[in-house]
């Protein structure tokens, strides 16, 4: 079972089909201590350094992996293909055009997509992939997200650092979902274990861009801020709704792709703002953070909407941009001030 990586912005590709044709998807997340210096030889400094991270991450291992899939999912994500192709050729690349949309008309294209990155797997790899393949990938994903779900309840109620949370997360979407699964009902009973949700931190909703290195999450338990919901690709995004079954594994994913908490990239901007809303309805948060990483102009353009639409409900609010960098003194000084305002 080779390891196949894929790029994808928001949780658009589609791993059960990898999962289906035998190998173990994992999630390209780059590297902070590698950094991007490798990828900055191909690409504009005013790049995203989240996806200049991932393609110098790809430079350095993908000598160690069987294939790499990309799933359109931002602007970065549709340069970056043509790039890496060029230029990393130790391995076979695949493309699934993922939808901006969810009608009726994106979702037959997307069914199409699905079938056309099925058959070039199997050509690629003198595979035969049936209907019950697909059916076995989708219930072994769905057990990881109930497991996922119930650790994301426990994170309300119990002392879960955001370092283990963002960890755990990090591990069910690298590591094959037979043991993702193990060690997630062992983490369970690890966290139900715990004390109490600590009175001294202020239990917020994180949303934004995409944060892939544990440095941020710990910043925030450093100021005082502890993650109990959000709407992350690592994250609720990931977990917040199953597979549905159906007779058509292909169909279920496409359905599925529809019914996850929407990043800002897609279309109608309604469903990322409505499972915000629901999330602040349905859990005791005292705050809302809002990021987006530097030159992620998609979050910063849909925070000038998303974030005064939270700030009428009447919680503190605040919007920053980051760095791709474990450190921000800026950053810090800024949390702190909100932190104040809270308390």
């Amino acid at each position: 079972m080779g390891i196949f990586a894929y790029f994808d912005s928001g949780h658009e590709f589609p791993e059960e089909i990898v999962m289906a044709a035998g190998f173990t998807p994992m999630k390209i997340l780059g590297d902070l201590a590698l950094g991007t210096s490798p990828a900055d030889e191909y690409l504009f400094p005013y790049f995203c350094p989240f996806a200049r991270a991932r393609f110098a991450e790809a430079l350095s291992k993908a000598g160690e992996w069987i294939g790499i899939g990309f799933a359109h999912g931002c602007d970065a994500t549709n340069r970056h293909f043509d790039v890496w192709r060029y230029h990393i050729k130790e391995v076979p690349f695949f493309w699934v055009n993922t939808p901006m949309k969810t009608d009726n008309a994106a979702r037959s294209y997307y069914r199409r997509e699905l079938e056309q990155f099925l058959n070039k797997l199997c050509d690629h790899y003198s595979l035969k992939i049936v209907e019950s393949d697909i059916q076995h990938a989708i219930e072994l994903s769905n057990q990881t997200k109930t497991l996922l779900r119930q650790l994301s309840i426990l994170r309300r109620q119990k002392d879960i650092p955001n370092r283990d949370y963002f960890k755990i997360i990090q591990w069910a979407m690298v590591k094959p979902k037979e043991a993702a699964v193990n060690d997630l009902k062992k983490t369970i009973e690890d966290w139900e274990k715990r004390p109490p949700f600590p009175t001294d931190k202020i239990p917020i909703l994180l949303t934004g861009s995409e944060i892939t290195f544990v440095e941020f999450m710990d910043l925030l338990d450093d100021v005082g801020f502890r993650v109990v919901r959000d709407d992350l690709s690592l994250g609720e995004r990931y977990f917040a709704t199953d597979i549905p079954y159906m007779e058509d594994p292909l169909e279920a994913l496409v359905i599925y792709s529809c019914n996850i908490p929407q990043p800002a990239t897609r279309v109608p901007s309604d469903n990322r703002l409505n499972y915000l809303i629901n999330a602040l309805e349905e859990t005791q948060i005292m705050a809302v953070i809002s990021q987006h990483l530097k030159f992620c102009e998609v979050y910063a353009m849909d925070a000038v909407w998303t974030v005064p639409a939270i700030k009428k409900r009447g919680l503190p609010v605040i919007h920053l941009e980051r760095d791709y960098t474990p450190m921000d003194d800026r950053l810090l000084t800024r949390l702190e001030a909100f932190r104040e305002i809270i308390i």
